[in-house]
């Protein structure tokens, strides 16, 4: 039966993981360009309408993520190996890892929420013909690209430091 639990956890760890990794993916290559395609009437009511419920599942995915790896951690019986994690390669590329994968959560929940916030409501205030909200939603979309970029990197070597582990 624990073999059954460990791999259940690790199962839903990865899925988890790569719903958002995944999300980040979707949301850079097919979201934004789609919006940026849109006529700018439609464009607001569009991101009213998604953006918040991405951020939310974003960040639900990432605590189920974090959560779950703590789990497997547990499950696999390896978490006393994070005692010295510089004693195997295992150990290294799981703090990174977890370093990498709470950074992570942290810009998305430091600085995109509040940046998407931001645009949001600027955007509501532009549509009533307030121009200085037009120009602060001109600076906030380049800075959320920006920092998708910056997730989708983080992502990468997240994968990369978990497929490194896997085979440790």
């Amino acid at each position: 039966m624990d073999q059954v639990i460990r791999i259940g956890v690790q199962w839903l760890h990865v899925t988890a993981g790569v719903l958002w990794i995944g999300g980040g993916f979707y949301t850079i290559f097919v979201q934004l360009p789609a919006l940026a395609a849109m006529a700018p009437a439609a464009r607001g009511p569009a991101m009213a309408a998604f953006a918040p419920r991405q951020v939310r599942y974003l960040l639900r995915v990432a605590e189920a993520t974090l959560v779950l790896g703590f789990l497997n951690l547990i499950t696999s019986g390896r978490a006393q190996q994070l005692v010295a994690p510089l004693e195997s390669r295992w150990g290294i590329v799981i703090l990174v890892g977890i370093i990498l994968a709470l950074g992570l959560y942290g810009i998305v929940r430091g600085a995109v929420k509040p940046l998407i916030e931001r645009l949001l409501a600027a955007g509501a205030r532009a549509a009533t013909g307030d121009q200085g909200a037009a120009a602060e939603m001109g600076t906030l979309l380049p800075r959320i690209k920006r920092l998708g970029y910056v997730q989708l990197v983080i992502g990468v070597a997240i994968i990369l430091a978990m497929v490194t582990a896997r085979f440790s």
